[in-house]
């Protein structure tokens, strides 16, 4: 009996998996014409088409994706295997890939992972910034971050909650100078707005409530907070974001946090794995140290009194000044 040729097989999956011959063979780590010859073979043998190929693009057939959905979760399996037999060795190794957003990753993972490879210093640590939520499993990724304001509903991953992520509302003096000082939510109404790409209302909160929604249409819509924070300072809008986020420009005056008595609808943090039996030892490392780090809600610091705005009334001014509302005990980071 003519054995069979399981790299083949493998390697038609992550072409399936790649949208292409290109992408599935990165995946596969072998080259493209590997990949070519291998799907080829395969077809040869089986006597079917698996892929209907054009000079611009490269699709499954039914045949082809009948066989994929039968295979690939025995890949899977192996791996899993695989996994577990390597998991007997107490060094942890291998390279780690994770997808964050840039705040998450620039502001809240670095401490852990600088912790992780001290720890382990046979590991290495792939980090791909994405807002975006990535295929976990076409793109290789062991681990991906996700920001939402809503809950997670897709059960092929295994998810996690790791914070809460506060928000509130801050503006330029000079803005503020212009429209004059907000007492209640309604008052914003009119004002330019800085946002996410997807943000077209707004919900404020108060004592953790919500009390009333106002729509938007921002003037610069990005997930970057970097370039919403730098429109904000220039006075271009009001945003959207964490306090600790705009803590250094709040402390030299450069912000003021606008309706202090109020919050708006938190991000909530979820970290992402490949829905699976066995947790690999560099992903179980990384989980333990990220509790160690952020598994403990911050220490709640007054809010900085920001200087009095020219022509502002000063009673004004310190009401600005409030205690940010309680988080009723929910681990929190303050990050946008």
């Amino acid at each position: 009996m003519k054995s069979i040729d399981w790299k083949d097989w493998e390697i038609f999956c992550r072409v399936v998996e790649g949208g292409g011959f290109t992408q599935g063979a990165e995946l596969a780590e072998v080259p493209k014409s590997s990949a070519s010859a291998a799907v080829a073979r395969l077809e040869t043998q089986l006597g079917v088409r698996l892929f209907e190929r054009t000079t611009r693009r490269v699709r499954v057939t039914q045949r082809g994706q009948q066989l994929y959905d039968r295979v690939a979760p025995l890949f899977g399996e192996l791996r899993e295997i695989s996994a577990e037999a390597a998991s007997v060795s107490a060094e942890v190794s291998g390279t780690l890939r994770i997808a964050t957003p840039y705040e998450v990753g620039s502001q809240h993972l670095s401490a852990a992972l600088s912790r992780l490879l001290k720890l382990h210093p046979s590991l290495h640590v792939e980090l791909d910034m994405s807002w975006d939520q990535p295929d976990l499993i076409r793109h290789g990724y062991d681990l991906a971050f996700v920001m939402t304001d809503t809950n997670l509903h897709d059960s092929s991953f295994a998810s996690k909650r790791v914070v809460l992520i506060e928000r509130a509302f801050y503006a330029a003096p000079a803005l503020i100078r212009e429209h004059g000082l907000p007492r209640a939510p309604q008052d914003l109404k009119g004002w330019p707005t800085l946002g996410n790409l997807d943000d077209v209302q707004w919900e404020f909160l108060r004592d953790g409530v919500e009390t009333f929604a106002m729509d938007v249409s921002p003037r610069i819509s990005t997930h970057n907070a970097e370039v919403r924070l730098k429109a904000a300072l220039d006075g271009l809008g009001v945003a959207r974001m964490s306090p600790r986020f705009v803590h250094e420009h709040l402390v030299h005056g450069q912000l003021v946090r606008v309706l202090p008595g109020y919050t708006s609808s938190p991000l909530k943090v979820y970290v992402l794995m490949p829905a699976r039996k066995l947790m690999p030892p560099s992903v179980r490392a990384f989980l333990t140290v990220l509790e160690e780090t952020l598994g403990v809600p911050e220490t709640r610091r007054p809010a900085p009194r920001p200087k009095a705005l020219a022509g502002t009334d000063t009673t004004d001014t310190a009401d600005i000044a409030d205690t940010p509302d309680d988080d009723g005990g929910a681990v929190v980071i303050g990050l946008d």
